[in-house]
């Protein structure tokens, strides 16, 4: 399975047209085949969030490259933006149950 990460990024890389799909795949470490198919549409990205929203953490691989999320040069997924992304997480759910009337429940009694 292919991180959602890594198809943006082949989506992203894409759009600008910049790179061949061969060169897109070596940048990445992924094949040609996979650049193809998310080219043509044919592959998708498909969260496999746990019970709690969270997405797993596939190891980084391929040359470093830009991330669209940070900036840093790093080898994708970008292991900083899955972490901001998973600290991130309980705010959102927090925020989201405050506006709904249930605080309390989330947060604990004020006071």
């Amino acid at each position: 399975m292919i991180a959602t990460a890594i198809i943006e990024e082949v989506r992203r890389m894409l759009r600008e047209g910049i790179l061949s799909q061969r060169q897109i795949a070596e940048r990445l470490g992924v094949s040609r085949g996979t650049v193809n198919a998310v080219a043509l549409g044919k592959r998708t990205a498909r969260s496999q969030a746990d019970a709690n929203g969270n997405e797993p953490f596939i190891p980084p691989t391929g040359l470093p490259v830009r991330c669209p999320g940070c900036g840093g040069r790093v080898q994708m997924p970008c292991l900083l933006c899955h972490l901001r992304q998973q600290i991130r997480r309980p705010t959102e759910l927090i925020r989201r149950a405050e506006g709904s009337g249930f605080a309390s429940i989330a947060t604990g009694p004020r006071g």
